[in-house]
């Protein structure tokens, strides 16, 4: 019974320290944790307690997660990580990927404030990484700041990768708008909501999520990011506690 507690507390301990992030003094107003995504469903955040994140161009706010196991797209498709949308517009923007067996990998950024003209045929901001491993976390720093949106992102821990992809657009904002919902993976094809040009529903392991009211800085980027990837001694005491239930069970 002691070496059955064990286990499990030398699990929970790795586990604890493997999964979340945090910023120092700085708490998000809303958080997701650990979700894998099979490629044929999703989940939605509801955006209303304890504030209200508006769309106008006095506010600026921070969307924050870190992503692995995407999986490969065909052709054209564009694998869906999320939308984020409001009572009246639906989905306004989103963020996608394409990723090839090469090991090329495009983020797609759009939605209805680009281009004008319905959402379909926006044109998409697109930035690609070569040589990028599935298994490597990619932080992604979605930035919306009084109606300029832009994207950063950082691979796994290396902080030297931390990288602004650019102003996507300088007009994203809607007066007297607020978000209500975040979308992760799932695409609505009804008419009157948002989803991407040749879209399909991603797959990938959104390992943490959180959504702070403040624009951040290259620091705060950078500590969250760190603070996402497991630290090998977390990793190794969650193995260690299943391999020491393994073997109990195997005893009984």
């Amino acid at each position: 019974m002691k070496i059955k507690y064990l286990a499990l507390l030398i699990a929970v301990m790795g586990s604890g320290l493997s999964f979340g992030a945090s910023i120092d003094g700085l708490e998000s107003a809303y958080s997701k944790n650990l979700t894998v995504y099979n490629g044929t469903s999703g989940d939605t955040l509801t955006v209303s307690s304890p504030t209200t994140i508006s769309l106008n161009n006095a506010y600026s706010w921070t969307m924050v997660f870190t992503i692995s196991d995407l999986g490969v797209t065909s052709d054209s498709n564009v694998g869906l990580l999320f939308t984020y949308n409001t009572g009246s517009f639906k989905n306004l923007e989103g963020l996608g990927f394409q990723f090839t067996e090469s090991g090329n990998l495009t983020l797609c950024a759009g939605g209805y404030a680009y281009g004008g003209g319905s959402a379909a045929t926006s044109p998409w901001k697109t930035q690609t990484f070569s040589g990028y491993s599935s298994s490597t976390p990619l932080t992604l720093f979605y930035t919306f700041n009084r109606g300029a949106v832009s994207i950063s992102a950082m691979l796994g821990d290396d902080t030297s990768t931390l990288t602004t992809l650019g102003d996507l657009s300088s007009g994203a904002a809607f007066s007297n708008q607020n978000m209500t919902q975040i979308n992760f993976s799932a695409k609505d094809t009804s008419g009157n909501t948002w989803s991407a040009p040749n879209g399909i529903t991603g797959e990938y392991t959104l390992n943490n999520f959180d959504l702070y009211t403040a624009v951040l800085t290259e620091d705060q980027m950078r500590e969250y990011a760190l603070s996402a990837v497991p630290e090998p001694a977390a990793a190794s005491l969650s193995l260690l506690g299943l391999g020491i239930l393994l073997m109990r069970r195997r005893r009984a």
